[in-house]
């Protein structure tokens, strides 16, 4: 072999050895990251995305960020504002459509029995942020309560976590499940929260329900006002982040690098806001459009942004039960019980928490501790926003409970509880007329008090969050006779009231 020949082979040699290493052996390739290109993650307008948002420096891909300099991935954003076209490109995938998208707990527990059925095995990956206060029932002057809705025109984006926080405002309500049915069926759906906000403020409809900044500009048709959010039901709405199941197999180490990521970017998001209301202005055209950067800014207290701590309560990476499991299987049951999915998917389906356990694993923190609130507010307070009234079950004369009774607290009173922390708890005693009111007025406020008891003694929660009334026969239910067996009935109840801090 000559001289040139040699140097053509080792040529030859060399460059193969090139194109090998910009395979998956080699670790970065193409664009220099992880994955050879940027991964694309879908998004809506939303303040609670700054965590990622902030790692990135904004949503196009670049290397001037903590995604890049940190974990060496490039990460590309991409704005989905109409859910039809969020749920198309996650299931075509990158890099025409998107690796991983936003979703929140209720909406996946709706989302993800149709992504299976159509071969789309995804799985939610990390919680980013508490929706607290950022979505909202926005209603006019003439609605006072929810049990006000009967007879109304809602404007909102069907099956979102719009719909959810109207689906579960409605099922803790005094409302029947005939009127409560009433009132979906009669509901205006739109493609867009920015549509359903429009047809609020052009008067075509009573209400309407949105996520910021939405809300924020729902509230400047004159007389509105927010009914229900998530300032009270502050551990109802919690957004996550899913991707398909073939992506983490196939790219675990790029995975790994977008939780951290983003975990690294909540951390400089609660250190610099106006870096966050800079990013939203720039990148997102309905915060642009708001102008004033101290109007964006008050948007960003209607999230808390999840760290580890929360990931850890709501993943249970500390081997404590998952608020996770709670609020999806809560979610599911509402769907299939309106007919919107035809049955649930297990909650270890639909979670992959195996990226957040290996950096709880390194660095272990423990869950948040719950607010303490103010004391609490005169028993006689009319400022609440819903009354859940709740069948517990006691013998007569008596207010110890019963199996019985513990299964209707556990199934109607402390997800509620939990998910309005950031609210006072009222427990009513009610009784029929039967008897003394001597006697049924102590006896009904001992029974409220041992269910105030039962739910601090067996889920921790602050005994100063509840109020413990005891009503006697003195509040029926109204529209019944008192003296009927259906109102007698009905009046051996136990109303759960949520009563917000004002």
């Amino acid at each position: 072999m000559n001289l040139r020949m040699l140097v053509k082979v080792v040529s030859l040699t060399l460059f193969i050895i090139v194109l090998a290493c910009v395979g998956p052996s080699c670790g970065l390739r193409g664009d220099g990251s992880l994955l050879g290109r940027p991964l694309r993650v879908g998004v809506v307008s939303w303040p609670g995305y700054a965590g990622g948002i902030v790692a990135n420096n904004g949503f196009k891909p670049n290397k001037e960020c903590i995604y890049f300099k940190n974990h060496k991935q490039t990460v590309e954003f991409v704005l989905l504002e109409v859910p039809a076209e969020r749920s198309q490109a996650f299931a075509k995938g990158g890099p025409g459509g998107v690796d991983i998208v936003w979703s929140t707990v209720d909406y996946w527990a709706n989302e993800l029995p149709g992504l299976i059925s159509n071969g789309v095995k995804s799985r939610a990956i990390m919680q980013v942020d508490w929706s607290r206060g950022g979505d909202a029932i926005v209603a006019d002057e003439s609605i006072k309560s929810i049990e006000d809705l009967k007879g109304k025109k809602i404007s909102l984006v069907m099956y979102t976590p719009s719909h959810w926080l109207l689906e579960y405002s409605l099922e803790n309500s005094g409302l029947s499940d005939y009127d409560q049915k009433a009132i979906i069926d009669n509901l205006v759906g739109k493609d867009a929260t920015l549509d359903a906000r429009q047809a609020f403020k052009d008067k075509q409809v009573d209400a309407t329900v949105v996520w910021e900044p939405d809300v924020t500009l729902a509230l400047e048709r004159p007389g509105s006002h927010k009914l229900v959010s998530t300032e009270t039901a502050n551990n109802l709405i919690a957004d996550v982040m899913v991707a398909r199941e073939d992506f983490i197999k196939d790219h675990p180490d790029v995975i790994k690098a977008f939780v951290h990521g983003w975990l690294d970017g909540t951390t400089e998001a609660v250190r610099n806001p106006d870096k966050v209301v800079q990013l939203l202005m720039e990148n997102e055209t309905l915060y642009g459009d708001m102008k004033d950067p101290k109007k964006v800014k008050d948007t960003l207290k209607t999230v808390k942004y999840a760290d580890l701590a929360d990931n850890t309560k709501m993943f249970g990476l500390d081997g404590k039960a998952p608020l996770f499991d709670e609020l999806f299987g809560t979610a599911g049951k509402a769907w299939v019980r309106r007919g919107y999915i035809t049955s649930q998917i297990s909650p270890d389906q639909a979670k992959d928490i195996a990226f957040l356990k290996e950096i709880y694993t390194v660095s272990p923190v423990p869950r948040p501790s719950e607010d303490r609130l103010p004391s609490p507010p005169p028993i006689t307070t009319t400022n609440i926003t819903s009354i859940k009234p709740v069948d517990i079950s006691f013998l007569p004369g008596k207010s110890d409970l019963t199996p019985e009774a513990k299964q209707a607290i556990d199934n109607n009173v402390a997800l509620l509880a939990e998910t309005n922390s950031n609210a006072y708890i009222r427990v009513s005693g009610n009784t029929d007329n039967t008897g003394t009111k001597a006697i049924n007025i102590p006896l009904s406020k001992a029974r409220a008090q041992k269910v105030v008891d039962y739910l601090v003694e067996k889920y921790k929660f602050n005994p100063g969050r509840f109020i413990v009334v005891g009503n006697g026969p003195d509040k029926p239910w109204p529209g019944l006779d008192k003296d009927s067996p259906e109102g007698r009935a009905k009046n051996r109840r136990t109303d759960v009231e949520v009563v917000p801090v004002r």
